[in-house]
């Protein structure tokens, strides 16, 4: 039997959504989390949040 190893959500580059479901909150709340003084400067690239703008959102906010 194999064993899978757990995705990391700083593996890849995610979308809003998908960070959300990570943190267990829905859309609207995560932005709002966003928003707060130290986060504020990360705009998603396109409609994804880069891997680099998801480990500061983790260091922040702490693992989901």
């Amino acid at each position: 039997m194999e064993t899978r190893q757990r995705e990391k959500i700083t593996d890849k580059p995610r979308l809003l959504k998908e960070l959300a479901r990570a943190y267990c909150v829905c859309s609207k709340t995560f932005k709002s989390w966003l928003r707060c003084k130290s986060l504020q400067h990360i705009k998603p690239d396109g409609y994804y949040y880069s891997i680099k703008q998801i480990n500061e959102i983790v260091n922040h906010l702490g693992e989901p």
